[in-house]
């Protein structure tokens, strides 16, 4: 769905491949390089390195606007020390986090986005730890235009995708996937509806029904307490600031002085 999302924004703003670069993180959706646009240029990164190996296309060639794809184990677990200086510097690049709650790739293990209670391969009884939450880890972090939005709102990640292309600066968003193999086939669809009976979600469509209805949008949110919105997925946008100077054009000016000093 992303893949298919991606190509299709890819060839409506006709992005020129070699000022947009693909940059992919290692998981189970890394194959998307077989999927997305014919011409996107595409490089991939060492385990949690993309948001490094996207810094280093972006000074070598500031011209260039890096998307980057991430998963959530990618992101926020192995690579996420990357992830918080990429937000800190405001450097001008999309990223996106694929969250489908689990290590997909490497045996369905517990990831720091599993929800809590959920049943995965090195949590049998259930996850016990609470997950971390993207959005406002990239919030604290300094990145200036943040959003969430689901694979059961495509137009929503388009419109979204845009936005982040034509904004100057750091644009995280989280895109809640599902993963029927090691998160779906071992949970239930009552995970985080209390008092329902629950069914397993081991078909791609009941796992998206489930996202979709497990999400809540920023304003609805508002009104609902903490323990309301426990396991839930809190939709929209966070932060739109171009205010804030980006990373390159201030590396820039560092050079400058430096060879006027030469």
């Amino acid at each position: 769905i992303i893949g298919h999302l991606y190509t299709r924004v890819f060839e409506d703003e006709k992005l020129n491949p070699h000022l947009y670069p693909l940059v992919l993180g290692i998981g189970c959706y890394s194959q998307i390089a077989l999927i997305v646009h014919s011409k996107a240029q595409k490089c991939m990164t060492l385990h949690g390195r993309a948001p490094a190996i996207a810094t280093g296309m972006k000074l070598a060639n500031p011209k260039m606007k890096p998307i980057i794809f991430s998963g959530d184990g990618d992101c926020l677990g192995i690579g996420g020390n990357h992830f918080i200086h990429l937000c800190r510097r405001n450097l001008d690049c999309v990223l996106f986090i694929f969250n489908n709650s689990i290590y997909g790739m490497t045996g369905g293990q517990g990831a720091p986005t599993t929800l809590y209670g959920a049943t995965s391969t090195t949590t049998p009884y259930k996850m016990f730890e609470r997950a971390i939450d993207g959005v406002n880890l990239a919030l604290a972090s300094g990145a200036t235009y943040v959003a969430r939005t689901t694979v059961a709102h495509p137009r929503t990640l388009m419109k979204y995708f845009r936005k982040a292309i034509y904004h100057k600066g750091t644009s995280v968003i989280e895109i809640v996937t599902p993963c029927v193999t090691y998160f779906g086939r071992k949970n239930l669809d009552n995970l985080g509806f209390d008092g329902e009976e629950g069914k397993i979600m081991d078909t791609g469509g009941k796992m998206i029904d489930w996202i979709k209805r497990n999400s809540v949008h920023i304003n609805q949110a508002k009104f609902m307490s903490e323990k309301e919105l426990l396991n839930r997925y809190i939709i929209g946008e966070f932060r739109f600031d171009s205010s804030k100077p980006e990373y390159s054009e201030e590396y820039k000016k560092i050079q400058d002085i430096a060879m006027k000093e030469d």
